[in-house]
């Protein structure tokens, strides 16, 4: 009987204490780790593989600084790395996100938006206002016109994709005014703009400084894009000479978006219609560009800024029908000092033509 008794604890002894045992392992034992969501990792990096896939490295409008794309894929690959190591933590997943992220907003950063942006003078977008997203500070302040034309003002309209108010639309007159500055008359000079016109008429001004005093861009009686420029002629006369030319075959179409664009230097006309060379001029006197009146501001839309015409008999800037306004719609002008290259011209058409500038 005693032996029984010893035997019986002896069965259960070891019982209780492996029950014990399982008990403790249960209630003590930390979770199995959650495992690491990629899902947004995996995301972004399909992403940025597709960003730098369909990237370009060049010099043109839409392309991307030589040397771009080897930091963006060196990025990816880090982040390829992380997400094949064994036992990568949550946090190294979110944290390779964000840099993944950033390399992506500074890949997008080297993206070329504007050709030449180290000689752009001036870039008025047009959308919604007169500001000059150049950074120079040339902003405009919209004007009503002449009395003598209506007194029209500058309306807001659709652009060429039809985004409203982001273009200007010019009636009787109305103009904007961009304080005279040094900078706005460069030896060499480019201007380029999106133009519609409404009406044909000869003396259809866009941007003036100073009219035929300085330089003025206009569109004539045939419907050609026609710039003026006064110098002083390099061959020792003292004279001046007022350079008039158009561009040829390059003829508007009204209540048609058009791009034109002109450049001028010492010697040389070039005007271009929609990115193509429309005409080539180098039939006149070499000189330097003649500075404007200092008090007469650049004015778009009219021939002059409103308060500077006068009703005195023969004075410089007596009204007159020939001093007249454009009869049609601006967008994007630009001015740069420099001659751009019908390459780089074309560049700017071929972006804008298929992309809203912002």
């Amino acid at each position: 009987m005693k032996k029984m008794k010893y035997l019986t604890w002896f069965l259960i002894v070891p019982l209780m204490a492996g029950m014990i045992l399982t008990n403790c392992k249960k209630d003590d034992d930390p979770p199995p780790p959650t495992p690491t969501d990629f899902t947004v990792l995996d995301a972004l990096i399909v992403e940025a593989q597709a960003l730098h896939d369909g990237a370009t490295e060049g010099t043109a409008i839409g392309e991307y600084e030589a040397g771009s794309k080897v930091v963006l894929q060196t990025a990816i690959d880090a982040a390829k790395a992380i997400r094949s190591t064994p036992g990568a933590t949550q946090a190294q997943a979110d944290a390779t996100v964000v840099n993944l992220q950033a390399a992506m907003d500074e890949f997008e950063s080297k993206k070329i938006t504007e050709i030449a942006p180290e000689n752009l003078i001036a870039n008025w977008l047009f959308n919604g206002d007169a500001t000059d997203a150049s950074g120079n500070g040339h902003h405009g302040v919209l004007e009503a016109g002449h009395v003598n034309w209506g007194a029209g003002v500058v309306v807001p309209t659709e652009d060429r994709f039809g985004n409203a108010e982001y273009a200007y639309r010019f009636e009787d007159g109305g103009n904007i005014v961009i304080s005279q500055d040094p900078s706005l008359n460069p030896p060499d000079l480019t201007i380029v703009t999106w133009i519609n016109l409404y009406d044909t008429w000869a003396h259809s001004y866009f941007i003036s400084n100073d009219i035929w005093n300085c330089w003025k861009f206009q569109i004539q009686d045939a419907n050609k894009p026609f710039f003026t420029r006064k110098i002083l002629k390099d061959d020792g006369s003292g004279e001046n000479a007022w350079i008039d030319k158009d561009a040829n075959t390059g003829i508007l179409e009204n209540g048609v978006w058009t791009h034109i664009a002109m450049t001028f230097k010492s010697g040389e006309m070039v005007f271009y219609v929609n990115g193509v060379e429309a005409m080539f001029w180098d039939d006149f006197p070499t000189g330097t560009p003649v500075d404007p009146n200092p008090l007469v501001d650049i004015c778009i839309g009219q021939a002059l800024p409103t308060g500077v015409y006068t009703d005195i008999p023969d004075d410089p800037y007596e009204w007159k029908e020939w001093l007249g306004f454009l009869k049609g719609s601006l967008d994007d002008l630009k001015m740069y000092n420099i001659v751009l290259t019908g390459t780089q011209v074309n560049q700017i058409y071929t972006w804008e033509v298929a992309n809203v500038v912002e």
